[in-house]
């Protein structure tokens, strides 16, 4: 690694890839930025398709939320994980990016973790990547098996555990900005109420 930073050229442009990653996630024409965030990511890798799992606080487990294309068949495949299952927690306690590839032939590597079974047997899956935001996995990305030759280096795990805190924080302002605009619906409708009660109370002590 040492010797692949400082003699070798890098992988990709990073300026090129992140212009390119902000200017997909901001793009205008996808209202859902979960959406988005999935094609975002895998374009940078030229995989064919990805999934997004968020963490769904009341239900303990993490949820597939959002595929990229939209027409595929993979949302419809893939099944809630428990937080308490193997793949959160290793996720959490160490930060990888996982080469499923690389678990399926040396599980040693990744302390023999468990994966769900449609994750294990689906083998065009390659890649989960955590969804970090202060150091809490809020969610993780699973991106399918880029064109060959593809070889998950030290460049490609830099540059997603860097793409996914973005993300990450990029859909908590989205969720954030949600919140408030229900809640300023709210004061409007109980404001509103509010005017309308005392304008039938008046009405009422005249009757």
């Amino acid at each position: 690694v040492f010797i692949s930073k400082h003699f070798y050229r890098n992988k990709y442009d990073y300026r090129v890839e992140w212009l390119r990653f902000v200017r997909t996630l901001s793009s205008p024409e996808e209202p859902d930025v979960r959406h988005t965030a999935v094609r975002a990511i895998a374009q940078i890798f030229s995989s064919p398709q990805g999934l997004l799992f968020l963490y769904d606080e009341p239900r303990l487990n993490f949820v597939p939320i959002a595929a990229w294309p939209s027409d595929s068949d993979a949302l419809a495949n893939a099944r809630p994980v428990s937080i308490a299952a193997d793949l959160p927690q290793f996720l959490k306690r160490t930060k990888w990016i996982i080469d499923l590839s690389e678990l399926r032939e040396s599980p040693d590597v990744y302390g023999n973790i468990v994966v769900p079974d449609w994750l294990h047997s689906a083998r065009d899956l390659r890649v989960v990547a955590p969804l970090l935001q202060l150091d809490e996995v809020v969610g993780f990305v699973c991106l399918y098996d880029p064109p060959p030759p593809f070889e998950l280096t030290y460049e490609d795990r830099d540059l997603l555990k860097t793409v996914g805190r973005h993300v990450a924080t990029h859909i908590a302002q989205q969720d954030a900005s949600r919140r408030l605009a229900e809640s300023r619906q709210f004061e409007a409708y109980n404001r509103l109420t509010a005017f309308m009660m005392h304008d039938l109370k008046n009405s009422v002590a005249q009757l």
